[in-house]
Parts: structure tokens; sequence; C-alpha cells
């Protein structure tokens, strides 16, 4: 037996399936939980940032990795991705303890300047960020990321 609908609730099936907007992101992930940072990059690094402030993603790996803040943002289990557990906390308390400005909409704009990618679909990861070389346990591979040109555009 057929188990299709006629003809005119098929069209409107098809189009509200049509409404769907598809993820047009890039989520394509190399794994650098074992890269080993060269003892000659350690050392360009650490020449480079003296008298310097710790860029972004440094600041953020230390704030996330912070037990104190878990309530707040953290690690996801795996260790690969970060959640903002509650925004009005952040937004009281961690922002202008760590960052110049204490508005979300700044630091949501430094997390997509460096290239962090945010899971919208459905799972456990849902509304976590990630990125390929922001790992929990490894601050060193902050390093190795830069910041976009002109990000989302």
């Amino acid at each position: 037996m057929d188990e299709r609908p006629p003809d005119d609730e098929e069209e409107s099936y098809q189009s509200s399936s049509k409404k769907r907007k598809e993820s047009k992101v890039d989520h394509t992930y190399s794994d650098y939980s074992q890269h080993q940072i060269t003892a000659d990059a350690a050392e360009e690094e650490a020449s480079q940032g003296r008298g310097r402030q710790p860029t972004f993603p440094a600041k953020l790996h230390e704030i996330v990795s912070n037990p104190e803040y878990r309530h707040i943002i953290g690690w996801m289990p795996h260790g690969r991705s970060w959640i903002i557990v509650n925004k009005d906390l952040l937004i009281k308390y961690v922002l202008p303890t760590h960052f110049t400005s204490n508005k979300f909409e700044s630091f949501n704009r430094q997390v997509n300047g460096w290239g962090f990618k945010r899971f919208h679909g459905e799972g456990p990861d849902h509304r976590s960020y990630y990125h390929e070389l922001f790992l929990r346990g490894r601050p060193d591979l902050t390093s190795m990321m830069t910041r976009l040109i002109n990000p989302g555009k």
C-alpha cells in the first residue's frame, strides 16, 4: 500500500522541507591533539611574546580551563569544544576581569574573528564552539592560531 500523501500535500511537504537553511560553514577538522610544537617555534613565540599581551585565544583558553568559571563557561567532556553555560554571568564577572570590553557582542566578534565555529545542530555539542587548535590541556596550540581577515565575509 502506498503511504505517500496526495499530490497537493506532497507539494506543501516539499516546500516546507526546502525552508530549512543549509549550513554554509565549512566544518572540516584536522586533529592537532598529537601535534608537537617544535623547539624553534616555541623559542620564536617566546621571543615575540616579551612585553606583549597574550592573544585572545590564549586568554580564552585560560578562562575556559579555570575551574572557578565552570558554571559560566567551560570545556565539553571530550575537550575539543567549549560552551557558554551562563551568558549573564559571563558578561557580569568574566569579561570585565579579563578583557577591556565587557560587551558580549565584542566577545563574540573576537570568537568569530579567531576562526571559532559553532555547532548549531542537535546533539551533545549543541551551542558549543570549537577550533582545531583550541583543545583542553593544550594551551601551546593557541600560538599557532591566527586572526582571520574579513571574518564572516
